[in-house]
C-alpha cells in the first residue's frame, strides 16, 4: 500500500482565501446535494503489537460477512496520514442504506475484539455525502491516495451557488479519462462548512492532471468560480484502502 506519490492537488487553490470578493449574491439556500450516503470518521491508534494486517483481516472477516447477509450496502475505508503514519489511522464507514447501522457496527467491533487491536475516539459526527464525480478509466484499486479538505463557504454563498462550479469542474475532469473520484460531505448542523475529498487511483495522476488540466484556460475559470464560493482551511493527504 505504501507507494511514493507526487501529488498535484486538483483544487489546492481553494486553500487560499480571496479577500477581494465583496459582491453579494442572492443564492437559493434551499438547494441541497442529492445525498447518497451517510458517513462517520473515527480517529484511531493501533495498540502495541498490532498492525494494518490485523485490522484488515478483522474488518473483512467480521463485519462484511455479517452485514452482507442483511443486504446492507456500505463501504469501510481506512486512512493513514502521509508521509509517516506511525500507528495512527482513521476508519470511515459510508452507509448507503436507510438503516442506522453505526450502533450495530460499533457493537460488533467491540464484541469481536476490536478493542484489542486499536483504541478509537467514537465521537459521532454524522455527515451526509454525495459522489460528485466518479471517473473510472480502469477498475479502481482498493489502494489509493486520498486528499481531505475542510472548507467553508464565503459570506452569501452556499451549495446552491457552488453547484455551477462543481458541474463545470466535473464535466471537464470526466473528459480527461483518468482514475479519480471527488466527494462532497456535509454536516447539517454546520451549514456553512463542508468537506471535499479527492481520491486518486493511479501513479501517473500528477503528470496527467498537470499536462491536461492545471494549465488550461478552463481550469483557471473554474478556479475563480471556486474562490468566489468557498475557501478551504486545511488539506491532509492519506494513504488509503477500501476493505474488500
Amino acid at each position: 500500500m505504501h507507494k511514493s506519490y507526487t501529488i498535484i492537488l486538483i483544487i489546492a487553490f481553494l486553500i487560499s482565501c480571496s479577500s477581494e470578493n465583496t459582491k453579494q449574491i442572492e443564492a437559493n439556500s434551499l438547494i441541497e446535494p442529492k445525498y447518497e450516503f451517510s458517513a462517520e470518521f473515527f480517529e484511531c491508534k493501533f495498540n502495541e503489537g498490532y498492525t494494518l494486517l490485523n485490522l484488515e483481516s478483522f474488518l473483512s472477516t467480521l463485519l462484511r460477512s455479517e452485514l452482507q447477509q442483511n443486504d446492507i450496502k456500505y463501504d469501510i475505508n481506512v486512512y493513514f496520514p502521509k508521509p509517516n503514519y506511525v500507528n495512527q489511522f482513521i476508519i470511515n464507514f459510508n452507509n448507503y442504506s436507510d438503516q442506522n447501522i453505526y450502533n450495530y457496527i460499533l457493537d460488533r467491533l467491540s464484541r469481536g475484539g476490536f478493542d484489542e487491536i486499536a483504541s478509537c475516539k467514537f465521537d459521532r459526527e454524522e455527515l451526509f455525502g454525495q459522489k460528485l464525480l466518479v471517473n473510472k478509466s480502469e477498475s479502481f484499486s482498493p489502494d489509493y491516495v486520498s486528499e481531505i479538505l475542510r472548507c467553508e463557504y464565503n459570506e452569501g454563498y452556499n451549495y446552491g451557488t457552488f453547484r455551477v462550479a462543481i458541474e463545470r469542474f466535473s464535466l471537464e475532469i470526466k473528459s480527461l479519462n483518468i482514475s479519480y473520484e471527488a466527494m462532497y460531505l456535509h454536516n447539517k448542523d454546520y451549514p456553512n462548512s463542508f468537506i471535499w475529498i479527492n481520491n486518486i487511483y493511479n501513479d501517473n495522476f500528477s503528470s496527467e492532471i498537470s499536462s491536461n488540466w492545471i494549465n488550461n484556460p478552463t481550469a483557471e475559470n473554474v478556479k475563480k468560480e471556486f474562490q468566489e464560493n468557498a475557501k478551504c482551511i486545511d488539506s491532509k493527504i492519506y494513504d488509503a484502502f477500501l476493505i474488500t
